[in-house]
């Protein structure tokens, strides 16, 4: 098993993902947000940060071997695509 990703150690991806969690709750598009239904304002306000959480999970959870290791990892990081995928997708119908 190869705990790194393009040279670089996954629990420093990981740790790079949570960096970018913690940004992505503070800034959120507020433009788009504005004048939104219920589930598009929660799209547009949270998606976008679980997508670094399931990416910062996929890499601890390969970096560690643990509940499956790269297996349920792949799993978690194919979550995180969909998710962005549907960040994206709202983002961009949004007025």
């Amino acid at each position: 098993m190869d705990t790194t990703l393009f040279g670089v150690p996954l629990i420093l991806w990981g740790g790079l993902c949570l960096l970018l969690t913690m940004t992505w709750i503070i800034i959120r598009p507020r433009d788009k947000a504005a004048g939104v239904t219920t589930t598009r304002y929660l799209i547009l306000r949270w998606f976008h940060a679980l997508v670094w959480l399931l990416l910062a999970l996929a890499a601890f959870l390969a970096a560690f071997n643990v509940l499956g290791g790269d297996a349920t990892a792949r799993i978690v990081a194919f979550s995180a695509l969909i998710t962005y995928f549907v960040f994206m997708f709202t983002f961009v119908t949004s007025q």
